[in-house]
């Protein structure tokens, strides 16, 4: 019983080292954004829509950091505490056996290791994830600076109300998006736009959670920065991935049950 204990905080311990190392990971590879959200009064010289759109591009930059660390959630063992060993196992040989499907971004000699197999998934990832965000940045960009002039307008308050919805859509589609590019590596961009939306729609009670924990997510970084941005960037982006793996799982699923 003492030996299941000492297992069971052992890795439990190396679970949460794990985050916190992402963590430390995420800072860099998402600073783009960082530097908008915690240093946003260096900014007060813009206008309000130039804001917005600086805001937008500093995401779209750093998308790709936001793709491998789903790449992380998908495959590493450390970060996938309490599933069966076997389960894993047959789960990767299938991945390895369907071409369309990607195949798992750790292997097998990495399962304790997390900055290694993360920063080759992201160099591995950046591409195509950055080109689907920009594709989904002009988007929202266009949504933005719509929203910035309703607000300005005295009877915009509806139109807004709807932009505002829009926006956040954008945002849970375009995640949505990242994880096809991390589960099919060589999907079509205009079939991950569309499927990104696609999805999004049909899935909206995990569209609308992921939602909320953006919505927390922003209060946090306003209220409390650092402390977020040390201790909550890696959770906040697990919670976001397992409601975009709900999103689009039938769809890897099916691929699967196709090609098998």
């Amino acid at each position: 019983m003492f030996i299941r204990i000492a297992q069971s905080f052992n890795t439990i311990s190396r679970s949460i080292i794990a985050f916190l190392i992402l963590d430390i990971i995420l800072i860099t590879t998402t600073l783009p954004w960082n530097i908008v959200v915690m240093f946003t009064d260096s900014f007060s010289a813009l206008s309000i829509s130039m804001l917005a759109l600086v805001a937008v591009i500093a995401y779209t930059i750093s998308s790709p950091a936001l793709a491998a660390a789903f790449a992380a959630y998908r495959d590493s063992p450390i970060m996938r505490y309490g599933e069966n060993d076997d389960v894993r196992l047959r789960r990767n040989r299938t991945y390895e056996s369907i071409a369309a499907v990607a195949d798992p971004y750790w292997s097998v000699e990495e399962e304790n290791r997390t900055a290694r197999p993360y920063l080759r998934a992201y160099v591995s990832l950046f591409g195509r994830s950055l080109i689907t965000s920009l594709m989904f940045g002009a988007i929202l960009a266009v949504l933005v600076e719509a929203l910035c002039l309703a607000l300005s307008s005295p009877n915009g308050s509806i139109v807004a109300a709807v932009l505002m919805a829009l926006s956040a859509i954008t945002i849970v589609a375009h995640m949505t998006a990242l994880n096809l590019v991390v589960e099919f590596p060589n999907a079509h961009y205009l079939a991950i736009l569309r499927n990104g939306f696609l999805l999004t729609a049909a899935k909206w009670p995990f569209a609308l959670l992921a939602m909320i924990v953006l919505a927390i997510y922003m209060g946090m970084m306003l209220h409390w920065p650092w402390f977020m941005l040390l201790f909550g960037t890696g959770l906040v982006f697990f919670f976001l991935y397992h409601c975009v793996e709900h999103i689009t799982r039938h769809v890897v699923e099916q691929m699967i049950a196709e090609e098998s």
